[in-house]
Order: structure tokens, then C-alpha cells, then sequence
């Protein structure tokens, strides 16, 4: 009978998949968050960053659309005004005015759809509090949660699980769908030279 070599071990069993929610686990010194490993010695930094809705950049886009409607209503109406003036016959007062409430209707009809969906559900998202796991190397871990005591609490065992190499624990974070586009992230960075360099808004 020959001796079988060693093993060495691979990752924790997973559960079964549940979409609504990210596994974070600590085995073998090893950090899980879903199906991505960080090995405890390589992380260098866990931290908490708080992302703002871009509420200002939000107005900003609403009041460039606002303004942009009021300019293309007002040509609109001076020209149906000129093609109106024009005309001999004794209805052009009453097709003036019919055509000039429509171009304002439809211009306030656009004013609102626009902040109902694109300015108003930024307006109402909340900040969110994320957990930042930086390793030696330029990978980055990022979870995020409306409530900030769960990611001080996930900190604190990531944290407690580094200095204590025996430590080991499992928890699961529920999934939030999240448009970051509507956040600011990072910070305000000045790329010279190169092409299609927008850097990164905070």
C-alpha cells in the first residue's frame, strides 16, 4: 500500500447559490467574498469609504436639459409665430395660439419625464457605506451597505481575522443592485497626454 502525498486544501465548500446574497468567509487564512480569494498576508489595507449620491452633478444634467427644452421651445414657437404673421387668412391669431399652448405643453411634458427618471432617483438614493479591502497588488474588494454599522462590524472581523491566524468565520451579505453612476466614487484625478482619458469623479 502506498502513502498517499498530501493534499494541499483547496476552498471551503460553497453553499448553495443564492443570488440575493455574497458569502464572506475566512478559512485557512484565506478571505472569500463570493467566489474571490484574498490571502490574509497580501491585504494591506481594510477600510471604510462612504459613497455620495451625485445629487449636484444630478442638478447640473436637470438644468442643461431645462434650459436646452426652453431654447428649442422658444425657436419653435418664433417660427410657428413668423409662418402664422404670414399668412393672410383671419384664423392665424387662433392657430398661433393653439400651436403655442402645445409647444408648451410638450415642453413641460419633457421637463417632467426627464427629472422623473433620470434626476429625481438619484435625489432619493441614500450614502452608502463600503467596505474596501486593498491587497499588495492593485486588486480591490469593495462591499457596500445603506446602513453603516455592518460594514464597521465586517471590518472589525476581517480586522480581528488578521491578527489572529486561527480566527475563522462565515457571514452573508444580502445583495443590492446598486447604479454607481448615480454615486460619487474615487477621487478627482488630471490625466495629461493619452486618448479618451476621463479619470475619476468624486
Amino acid at each position: 500500500m502506498q502513502p498517499t502525498e498530501p493534499t494541499a486544501p483547496g476552498p471551503p465548500p460553497m453553499p448553495s447559490y443564492d443570488p440575493s446574497s455574497t458569502r464572506v468567509a475566512v478559512t485557512n487564512r484565506i478571505l472569500w467574498i463570493g467566489t474571490a480569494a484574498y490571502p490574509l498576508a497580501t491585504i494591506a489595507r481594510v477600510s471604510i469609504t462612504i459613497i455620495l449620491p451625485d445629487v449636484l452633478g444630478a442638478i447640473k444634467r436637470f438644468l442643461k436639459f431645462l434650459g436646452i427644452v426652453v431654447l428649442a421651445a422658444l425657436v419653435i414657437a418664433g417660427l410657428d409665430a413668423l409662418a402664422n404673421s404670414s399668412r393672410s387668412s383671419g384664423f392665424g391669431s387662433g392657430d398661433k395660439s393653439s400651436n403655442t399652448g402645445a409647444i408648451v405643453v410638450m415642453a413641460l411634458l419633457l421637463v417632467v419625464f426627464y427629472f422623473l427618471f433620470a434626476t429625481l432617483p438619484v435625489l432619493l438614493q441614500r450614502r452608502l457605506h463600503a467596505l474596501t479591502v486593498d491587497t499588495a497588488g492593485p486588486p480591490t474588494a469593495l462591499l457596500a451597505w445603506k446602513d453603516p454599522k455592518y460594514a464597521y462590524e465586517l471590518q472589525a472581523r476581517i480586522t480581528h481575522a488578521i491578527e489572529n491566524p486561527q480566527t475563522e468565520f462565515q457571514q452573508f451579505v444580502s445583495n443590492v443592485t446598486v447604479d454607481l453612476r448615480h454615486y460619487q466614487f474615487g477621487d478627482n484625478v488630471n490625466i495629461y497626454g493619452g486618448q479618451g482619458n476621463t479619470g475619476v469623479i468624486k
